[in-house]
């Protein structure tokens, strides 16, 4: 099993980690997260589509994702606004921004800035230890026992699916806002 990590000392340890749970009969769930380039500024809305809005629901039709963070999200919640907010700067005719605390996105819309966000991956229900359970047939309490193959970890499955429906979303969101000639050749 391979993760896509930055730090290899930390995909030593992430394997270690569902090795573990895997000798244990269990599994474990992780946090992926997903930085999308190059998006240009002015893209979402301000209320029902904004862009956090649009990539939480595409994200959260991934059956094993249970939360989502954009940018420093909860990290900074003990913070003030003059630690969190994103200075704006000038970089020749561009604006960017010295800090990515919003995940490149502010009030709903892109600052062209990279969008980042953090997703909760739950551990994987199907372990082999035994679990209570109910036999709905029967109306009665039982024990549940799975057998057969199944994954210590799905994490390093996820994230392809991961980049994929960030992919799908974002395509959608720029069809919308720049019509689908954006995605036409170059003639």
């Amino acid at each position: 099993m391979s993760f896509a990590v930055l730090d290899d000392k930390a995909g030593e340890e992430m394997r270690a980690a569902a090795e573990e749970a895997a000798k244990a009969g269990d599994s474990v769930g992780g946090v992926l997260e997903t930085a999308i380039i190059g998006m240009p500024a002015g893209v979402g809305e301000p209320w029902f589509d904004s862009l956090e809005s649009q990539l939480s629901h595409a994200m959260f039709s991934i059956p094993a994702i249970k939360g989502i963070q954009f940018g420093a999200g909860f990290d900074m919640v003990d913070k003030r606004g003059s630690d969190y907010n994103d200075p704006f700067r000038m970089d020749g005719d561009k604006v960017i921004t010295t800090t990515n605390n919003n995940g490149g996105i502010n009030g709903g819309i892109t600052n062209g800035m990279p969008v980042m966000f953090r997703l909760a991956v739950k551990p994987t229900p199907s372990i082999y230890k035994e679990q209570d359970s109910v036999n709905f047939m029967e109306g009665m309490d039982s024990k549940l026992q799975i057998e057969g193959r199944h994954d210590p970890a799905i994490i390093h499955r996820a994230k392809v699916v991961v980049d994929s429906m960030a992919a799908l979303c974002i395509y959608d969101v720029l069809c919308g806002r720049f019509g689908t000639d954006y995605f036409a050749p170059a003639k």
